[in-house]
């Protein structure tokens, strides 16, 4: 083999050798820069989740104030928008709740319209217990609705149906509660059968007829012995009857006995709110 043979051949070794090499190495940076890669486009994931984040950081946090007043049992929202038809469908909606039919007349009250509230007023006639509820329910419910009047009249002093006119305002701001959003809120206490307006718009003070009579009426008992969970009462006729804690009397329940201070306390509603009403007992007996 001449020189120029072998030289040749060594040089083509060396090429295929460098180009093997370099394939190599190609190949390696290929793999490390397809990994930065990679590795680059997570942090910008990572960056444009953060940025969308702090863009809608005010909706968040309108969000979140919005979910603590929804969550708090004594909690008043604001609706974000009114106008005449989202107050009347939320009416619609309070009656649904209350399960009662009450048909009434709906308008806007003729005053100009303010920034934050609307006014508007309904008029009609239904039975007085179902129109009480639905006031109650009105003003328990957590939209914030005030009442600004009312007015009540009926044909006689024994006839349960009434006509009414109530002027109501429907409140609401730009980052408030839309109306179909706001839940239900459960009312625990029942409304009494009787209330202090009654004789004003009947004229006349009428007897409840759902109460007991075959409860104890501390208005004609005694206190006549007593111990520390139960007391002894007699009545008018001369009837020793035994009230334990908790027990009903008429128009409420024994709350309290005080045996230091001999006495019993009663927690009593017979006229539309509680009271306390005490005996003491009777030591001439």
């Amino acid at each position: 083999m001449t020189n120029s043979a072998r030289n040749t051949l060594v040089l083509s070794i060396l090429l295929i050798l460098s180009t093997v090499f370099s394939m190599m190495m190609f190949r390696s940076e290929m793999q490390t820069l397809n990994k930065k890669k990679g590795e680059m486009q997570a942090v910008l994931n990572e960056i444009n989740t953060l940025s969308r984040l702090v863009d809608s950081r005010d909706s968040m946090e309108a969000e979140y104030a919005r979910q603590v007043a929804m969550a708090s049992s004594q909690s008043k929202v604001l609706m974000s928008e009114d106008n005449s038809i989202i107050s009347y469908d939320y009416l619609i909606r309070l009656l649904n709740w209350l399960g009662a039919d009450i048909y009434y007349d709906f308008g806007m009250s003729g005053k100009d319209e303010k920034e934050n509230y609307h006014e508007y007023v309904i008029s009609g006639q239904t039975d007085y217990m179902d129109f009480v509820r639905f006031v109650r329910m009105m003003e328990y419910q957590r939209a914030l609705l005030t009442i600004e009047d009312i007015t009540l009249s009926a044909e006689n002093a024994y006839s349960d149906s009434v006509s009414f006119s109530m002027i109501f305002c429907t409140h609401f701001e730009e980052n408030g509660v839309p109306s179909v959003e706001i839940p239900y809120k459960n009312i625990e206490k029942a409304v009494n059968s009787y209330s202090l307006l009654r004789p004003r718009y009947t004229e006349d003070l009428q007897m409840d007829t759902d109460e007991d009579y075959r409860l104890v009426d501390l208005d004609s008992s005694v206190l006549i012995a007593m111990s520390e969970k139960r007391a002894f009462l007699r009545d008018n006729r001369g009837i020793v009857r035994i009230v334990s804690l908790g027990d009903k009397v008429r128009w409420g329940y024994l709350q309290k006995i005080d045996y230091r201070e001999n006495l019993a306390v009663f927690r009593i509603n017979k006229y539309g709110f509680e009271e306390s009403q005490i005996l003491h007992l009777n030591k001439e007996d």
